[in-house]
């Protein structure tokens, strides 16, 4: 069992506050993960986490004309290339306040097909009325979110029947030693996350969505992990405030042990509204 070290969504809001631009150089410009088709391929950092976005909206199935929700928006990226591609509306939550701003302030030509918006709001405690959304995805926010089943319970209101969710997440499959558990805590408490055991199956049942495909994409994603450490241990190289270099260095160090975890897959996880 881990100890568990329960955040605030304030908590969360702050990491990224302080994380986001570290993650936009480190991962090409998203805040993502990227997808590499196999080992062969040799596409940049930001063709794979385009990519990824791509996968995500793929499995949304996105109509023209449709209202759809990102949940842990970022600083706007992914919607931005999903509004460039398809004819619907996107309503973009963070409960990071900078992620938002930049979001906001992302310069979107006038001639995109569709369009996107973006607030400060709790994908727990979501203002929205029910059935105000014909489809939603959360790329690597649910892990963030102490109350997963809160959340999930919030989608589905605000989710039109028929409607898609779309999941891009990390996971945990196997069992943890004492030693695995306590640096998983400690990658817990630092990255203000927690991950789910069960690959989201009871957690969608119980929110009354049925599950309608699992795809397991962790060898195709392991290549943006090394970036992104190094992309912390950069930043203390070149931080000039030595607890704020502490902390970088504490992110590489953490990360590189939590990436490192044979425990830890990505999955993709598409579920849907009866």
């Amino acid at each position: 069992m881990l100890t568990q070290h329960p955040h605030t969504s304030g908590e969360v809001g702050t990491f990224y506050n302080r994380h986001t631009d570290i993650y936009d150089r480190a991962l090409g410009g998203n805040i993502h993960v990227g997808y590499w088709d196999d080992e062969a391929d040799d596409s940049p950092m930001r063709a794979a986490t385009d990519r990824l976005t791509d996968l995500v909206a793929e499995r949304v199935a996105p109509a023209a004309g449709q209202h759809l929700i990102d949940v842990g928006c970022g600083h706007g990226s992914t919607a931005a290339r999903i509004v460039a591609h398809h004819a619907v509306r996107i309503t973009g939550v963070s409960v990071s306040d900078y992620q938002v701003g930049l979001a906001n302030s992302r310069p979107l030509p006038a001639d995109l097909p569709g369009q996107a918006t973006f607030q400060l709001a709790d994908a727990m405690e979501l203002p929205f009325p029910d059935g105000s959304f014909d489809g939603a995805y959360a790329i690597e926010s649910l892990m963030h979110m102490k109350d997963k089943r809160a959340a999930l319970g919030h989608l589905a209101r605000v989710l039109r029947p028929g409607g898609r969710l779309v999941i891009a997440e990390h996971h945990l499959e196997g069992e943890l030693d004492a030693e695995e558990a306590a640096r998983m805590a400690d990658s817990y408490a630092f990255f203000k996350i927690e991950l789910t055991t069960d690959r989201y199956g009871a957690l969608l049942s119980e929110a009354g969505l049925k599950i309608v495909d699992h795809t397991d994409i962790t060898d195709n994603v392991r290549r943006s992990y090394g970036p992104m450490v190094e992309g912390w241990r950069n930043a203390a190289r070149a931080d000039s405030d030595a607890g704020t270099a502490r902390e970088w260095q504490t992110a590489a160090d953490l990360g590189q042990w939590f990436f490192d975890a044979p425990q830890l897959r990505y999955g993709l996880f598409t579920a849907v509204r009866p």
